[in-house]
């Protein structure tokens, strides 16, 4: 029997993950990022401090996550073989690109960042190994979507649609997504445009072996820096190449 989720949980988890995402962050930001009643994020913020997960910067009112939030990551072991052979071929990218790239997998209904040559300071938020990104919103999910086995999509879109998550909100339009992915497909790259966050533009591209989609990764940039048109131009097709180049050498 499906049960309904438990909305006060996954608006919890929806706080803990922006606090994870911003950093020391204000009540206002958090309210922002997360579109929660400001009295609903005090709540779930001292109920989650209850709990050890976040604590307060006294001097400046500023929320940040703690030691503790390591601990829900403990069973996630990506490959490590895939991570070996990638972090060569991320770093050459970014020697000719000069932007940064996230490598993610696919878990429980997010992309996990495995690994990411972001700098510090590189963008307004700089996402760590471990912080979690939407399916529908950015082109790394949106890349293992289109690139998944049909199956896999499935399930994945039955446990986002009843969610109704604003950076979800494709996931329950059925028709905009699949002409989305076909689009995709026929490309073989999926994009972001400032859909997510409105500072930047990406592209991703899909790993795989056989069938299966084992890890997408991108490279982003500052919108004001680079036009959509030249993204793709420019870098999508270094980006193709060194999926192909992942793809050759995990395999052994």
């Amino acid at each position: 029997m499906a049960y309904a989720p438990v909305s006060a949980v996954l608006k919890g988890l929806k706080v803990l993950e922006a606090v994870n995402r911003l950093g020391p962050a204000s009540l206002r930001e958090i309210t922002e990022a997360t579109g929660l009643p400001k009295a609903s994020t005090v709540r779930l913020l001292e109920t989650l401090m209850h709990a050890g997960y976040i604590s307060v910067m006294n001097d400046a009112r500023r929320y940040i996550v703690t030691a503790r939030v390591l601990s829900l990551s403990n069973n996630f072991r990506p490959d490590q073989a895939l991570l070996a052979v990638a972090a060569p071929v991320l770093k050459t990218l970014r020697e000719k690109t000069g932007w940064p790239s996230d490598l993610a997998l696919y878990q429980h209904g997010k992309m996990v960042i495995a690994d990411t040559n972001r700098q510090p300071g590189t963008f307004s938020i700089n996402r760590s190994v471990g912080s979690r990104v939407p399916m529908t919103s950015t082109a790394l999910g949106r890349a293992h979507l289109a690139f998944c086995p049909d199956a896999e999509r499935e399930v994945i879109l039955d446990l986002l649609a009843p969610l109704q998550e604003p950076d979800e909100a494709l996931a329950g339009s059925r028709d905009k997504l699949e002409k989305l992915i076909k689009k995709v497909r026929k490309q073989g790259y999926a994009t972001s445009n400032q859909e997510l966050m409105k500072t930047i533009r990406a592209a991703a591209v899909p790993v795989r072996h056989d069938d299966q989609v084992v890890c997408c990764f991108n490279i982003i940039v500052p919108a004001q820096v680079m036009s959509l048109t030249e993204l793709e131009q420019k870098y999508v097709p270094l980006l193709t190449a060194a999926a192909r180049d992942i793809e050759q050498r995990h395999r052994g």
